[in-house]
Parts: C-alpha cells; structure tokens; sequence
C-alpha cells in the first residue's frame, strides 16, 4: 500500500520509520511550510520537515488546499496517517485516497478532542489516558474510530515521555489495522463524555503560586516542554526549569515568597514548598535556582509575582 504520514511534530519519527520498514511504501510526508522565525525573521522549515530532508525522505509542504490536492495527485497515496498535524483537512479531500484518512490520537475519544490532549490530561489530574486510532470526517476528531486501548497515567508522565510511550503503543495496532483496512468497519464514537482539548497559550503556562503544589506539579509535567512555564520577577518574566517539592525548614509565609536556603532556592505556594530546579531568566543564559538567587541578592519577602 502507498502511504503518506501527515504530521508537523517530531513525534510521528516512528511512525513514519515503522511505515518506511514495513511492507508498504512511504510515498511521502505532508507537513506546514516553512515559516519566518526568530528576530532576524529567518524562513526555515519545521523540525520534522528538516529531519525528513536530513534522511532523504520526500516532503510536501502545502500552504492551502490546492497545493495539497495537488501534492495527492502527483504522489497518488493509497491512505494517508495523521498525527499532530494541526490542520483541518478539507472534506472534498478525505475521499481522495482509496482508504481515506486515519489519525492517531492521543486520548480516549471523544474526551479531548483538539490539539493538546496529553497536556490537558495531565493538567487535570486524569488517572487514564490512551490513544485512538480513527477515521476522520469533516469534524475535529469526531470520526468513527478503529482502534483505542487505554493506559494508566503516572504521577511521574511528563507530557514528552507520554507522548512517545503513546506513539509507540500505537504503532503497534497501526501496523495491524494496515493488513485489514479495506475490511474492517469503523465504530462510532459515543455521544457520552465529549470533552476538549484545545492548544495550550502562553499564558495558561504562567505559575500561579497560590494554586495547590499538586496542581503547580502537574503544570509542569504538562507544560515545561513546550511552551514551558515560566514567572514573573522585578517585573521580568523568568522561565521555570523544573519543580520539587521540598521540605527545607524556612520562615515563607505568602504564596509566592522565595528565599535561598542552603543551597536551594525555595518559593512557597498555597500549601507548601517548592524547590526550583534551574531558570532562565529574560535575556539570560539558563542557569541553577540558587545561581539566579545570588545574582538577584533576595531581598527578604520578595516574591514571585
């Protein structure tokens, strides 16, 4: 079978290698275009696209759905797989390769439907997760699925190890379904638990230190890799390289307060203690917490804001 995989994250790299090793052909891989980035406004392409040229595999990069129809036309995939694409497929070209489009998602559907499931799981605390492998329709993962098993979510999962523990389950079953995909129905989802899961903004990935530990630990499990959470100080934001909790004797008393002690540097939050790992400062390397808390020479009850 001929296949594309359309994705714009490096997570797809195994998807993409079990397909290449398979007993189907990688006719190519579909991601964004290349796009203006840093100060100096610099076009380079994304960092899938550049692994994929570094390898020697043919990308597509279609701005609209004309570019994309063409690329359909010229490649002639048979089906093509998604994941972490982040564009709607418009629905006059989901019936264009022979078995349609399938996606693999990183939820149990149709609870968090969108763009950042893992995140918003981990956010919340949730016990369960998985992955769903689907069919997909006009909607925003709303299309009938063929595979979804679930996973027990850790205290400890982080958003990237998550995300890679996920994708590697899931190939397993994609490999399968590939063999059977012209014979097998896709089930609908059920109409009970909809929830969604939309992308993450900078600002949620703000710290809020009078929130619980629990919930500032789960921000960083969710965020810290991408957008990354981050402070603010003397009115200067200050990006977070991860929390602990600690229990280093100390006199903080307002949620936000920090203090070097010892060897740490410390901020107190609604219910407790937290040691901060590393930081990077506006404008500045990234350094240790107690590095930023000699250089800043604290001031007793200063706070994060």
């Amino acid at each position: 079978m001929q296949i594309s995989v359309a994705s714009s994250s490096l997570v797809s790299i195994p998807v993409i290698e079990a397909i290449k090793n398979s007993e189907h052909e990688l006719v190519s891989i579909i991601t964004n275009p290349d796009k203006a980035t840093g100060r100096g406004k610099v076009v380079v392409p994304n960092e899938l696209a550049h692994w994929a040229s570094e390898q020697g595999l043919p990308v597509a990069k279609p701005a609209d759905s004309s570019e994309l129809n063409r690329h359909l036309l010229s490649a002639q995939p048979q089906l093509i797989v998604t994941i972490a694409y982040g564009r709607i497929i418009p629905v006059e070209l989901l019936h264009g390769p022979r078995f349609g489009w399938i996606n693999i998602h990183f939820s149990l559907l149709p609870s968090y439907r969108g763009a950042a499931p893992v995140q918003r799981a981990i956010l919340n605390g949730e016990s369960k997760t998985g992955f769903t492998i689907f069919k997909l329709d006009k909607g925003m993962d709303t299309g009938p699925f063929y595979v979804m098993k679930e996973i027990d979510l850790q205290d400890s999962d982080r958003t990237e190890d998550l995300l890679a523990k996920l994708t590697n389950l899931a190939i397993l079953d994609l490999l399968e379904l590939l063999k059977v995909i012209g014979k097998t129905k896709a089930t609908p989802q059920t109409a009970q638990g909809i929830s969604l899961a939309p992308k993450i903004s900078k600002e949620e990935a703000q710290i809020l230190w009078d929130s619980p530990t629990d919930k500032i630990l789960r921000l960083d499990r969710a965020l810290a890799s991408n957008p990354g959470i981050w402070t603010v100080f003397r009115g200067e934001r200050v990006v977070v390289h991860g929390v602990e909790e600690s229990f280093i004797e100390n006199d903080l008393k307002l949620a936000g307060e920090v203090a070097a002690s010892g060897d740490a540097l410390i901020v107190r939050t609604k219910d407790s203690i937290l040691k901060i790992l590393d930081v990077t400062p506006a404008g500045k390397k990234r350094m240790s917490g107690m590095d930023f808390a000699r250089g800043a020479r604290l001031k007793i009850g200063e706070k994060f804001e």
